[in-house]
């Protein structure tokens, strides 16, 4: 009976202890403030603003939000704490602080860098040594709340509220400038700016200009495709194949900005905020979308806003679904919830990152209108289930940017987009390239069939291209795919020219001469370009010691590979390492 007495008094003396409930709240307090605004409030926003330009809102717009819900962790952490009290009420104040100065540690200090984060598998085994040595790291801070109660509980109190508010006031002034600044920003009507998805799924009632750009697609990857599939491209027979394309860049930013206004990025004197934006008020550029304006064509994109520009408006008289809005906007929950687990990678230890896996398309539709283009898997949903219908324009030019053999693998060859369930969250392939490339083709077929039952197919003109090819190996192909079927065109079976052409130089020529203008201040287009040789350049990023290193960016050069040929040479070229050099002043990424 003394034995049981004896073990139930020191359960007791594990949740009961003389301090009161009310000094137990105000100890626990800071800690458990200090641990959710790290990771709820100060994460989110701050990678919001840090990543302004990945995203189309304002950390302003998800504040409210943030705040919610630290408001709701702060609250369970600090019942936890407080209403037990004794050892558990100490270990869990102890815990809180440890948490909190390991994860600002975390956060400011011991992340490596893990290069580009575009989905390609990271050699995680090559980083074990810095994984342990991490965990000895957090261990250790861990430890010294425990320690320092151990020896002076006097000592410990004192540390744990001194610690916690140091921390969040840290944390609180730098995000306070941040914030400060971002409402400087704000206050421009770009912000306003969103792209409206109301015509996505209409054509045009006379002629269409539909084009498909299809993420990373090299020539290997469609050969891949076709050898699995070898009907994917049936209905693709009065296409005409460039199978030796290039392009000026090897990542989608400025890649797109030079397809789309024709303007070169002069990555050593000029910022890719001033490239961006002034690339759509040049001549070219401009005069481009007025030509297809006085043609009476409505212009219609569907793309990430900041992989266009840094500043909306620019778009405004280029695109006619860029629409202002004066409506109040929604935060979408589930990609709220992945802008929390991003805070959580970049707080939580290295050994745990391999377990995290979220592309900037999931966050950037946390705010959005009814109406708006949210990301690239909206269309593959649609033409899914819903049907294209005939608008009110008469001529209209589309242009649609898709995932292609850009991971995630989401999709099968019929192009229905396969549930998370099917996999783990941290594995997103869920399916294999070349079924997921199928299945855009499928989708792009059902356009095509859809055209001919309305009998539009005939005068349409359709351009399905790449913005780069392959960049994840040296050894693959880096040209993307072009394949263009012009109105009136018609064969048996694709044709394939093998000319030495530019997606960049021919695709605003191509587009005009779909809608019938004939003239060569845009390029010229690929059915006119000569047969010869012709040098060409690619452009892609790199990372070279001799040059200042660019905040917050892995890159710090430009690699500029010029060849005379086929793709296999640029291929050559890449593989040894021959190319010019060009330091860059900024970068995107």
């Amino acid at each position: 009976m003394e034995k049981r007495q004896s073990q139930a008094e020191k359960l007791k003396s594990l949740v009961a202890g003389r301090r009161p409930f009310g000094k137990r709240l105000l100890l626990a307090l800071l800690p458990a403030f200090s641990v959710s605004f790290t990771v709820f409030f100060f994460g989110p926003l701050d990678l919001i603003c840090g990543n302004r330009q990945n995203v189309s809102y304002s950390a302003l717009q998800v504040l409210p939000s943030c705040a919610v819900i630290t408001a709701a962790v702060l609250t369970l952490l600090l019942l936890a704490a407080s209403v037990p009290g004794g050892k558990v009420h100490a270990f869990l104040v102890s815990l809180y602080t440890g948490a909190a100065l390991a994860f600002y540690i975390q956060g400011a200090f011991l992340n490596p860098d893990l290069g580009t984060m575009d989905g390609h598998a990271v050699n995680w085994p090559g980083f074990s040594t810095k994984m342990t040595a991490n965990l000895a790291a957090w261990f250790v801070v861990l430890l010294i709340p425990h320690l320092i109660h151990y020896f002076s509980n006097r000592s410990w109190r004192v540390f744990v509220m001194i610690l916690s508010a140091a921390l969040i006031l840290m944390q609180g002034f730098s995000l306070g400038i941040k914030l400060y600044e971002q409402a400087g920003i704000d206050s421009a009507a770009s912000k306003k700016y969103y792209l409206s998805a109301e015509n996505m799924m209409k054509t045009a009632q006379k002629n269409n200009i539909a084009v498909f750009l299809l993420d990373t697609v090299s020539n290997d990857d469609l050969d891949a495709m076709l050898e699995k599939y070898p009907g994917a491209l049936d209905l693709f027979h009065d296409f005409t194949r460039y199978d030796n394309a290039g392009t000026h860049y090897m990542f989608t930013v400025p890649s797109l900005v030079d397809l789309l206004t024709g303007q070169e990025w002069d990555a050593e004197n000029v910022h890719t905020a001033d490239y961006m934006n002034g690339a759509w008020s040049s001549e070219e550029g401009a005069s481009f979308y007025a030509k297809l304006a006085s043609e009476g064509y409505e212009r219609n994109i569907y793309m990430l806003l900041p992989e266009a520009a840094k500043d909306p408006a620019v778009l405004k008289d280029a695109f006619s679904n860029l629409k202002l809005s004066d409506r109040d906007y929604e935060i979408d929950k589930q990609a709220m919830v992945k802008l929390v687990k991003l805070s959580f990678y970049r707080y939580f230890p290295l050994t745990m990152k391999p377990f995290f896996m979220i592309y900037t398309s999931d966050i950037n539709n946390l705010v959005k209108l009814p109406d708006a283009w949210d990301n690239e898997w909206e269309l593959v949903s649609r033409m899914s289930d819903t049907p294209f219908t005939k608008g009110s324009a008469e001529n209209a030019f589309y242009f649609y940017y898709l995932l292609g053999s850009h991971l995630p693998y989401r999709m099968d060859e019929r192009g229905r987009l396969i549930s998370s369930d099917l996999a783990p969250e941290f594995n997103v392939n869920y399916s294999e390239m070349e079924d997921q490339l199928a299945g855009f083709f499928y989708l792009i077929s059902e356009y095509i069939r859809q055209l001919k039952e309305m009998d539009l197919y005939e005068q349409a003109g359709i351009i399905i291209l790449a913005d780069h090819g392959s960049n994840r190996d040296p050894k693959a192909d880096h040209q993307p795919i072009y394949l263009v079927k012009m109105p009136g065109e018609k064969h048996g079976e694709m044709e394939t020219r093998s000319v030495q052409i530019t997606t960049q130089d021919c695709f605003r020529a191509d587009v005009l001469a779909m809608a019938g203008y004939e003239g060569t201040q845009w390029g010229v287009p690929s059915n006119a370009f000569p047969e010869g040789d012709e040098e060409r350049w690619t452009r892609a990023f790199g990372k070279d010691d001799r040059f200042p290193a660019l905040s917050g960016s892995k890159y710090n050069v430009m690699r500029e590979y010029r060849y005379v040929g086929d793709g296999d040479l640029l291929r050559e070229k890449w593989t040894s390492g021959d190319y010019e050099t060009i330091p860059m002043i900024d970068s995107y990424y």
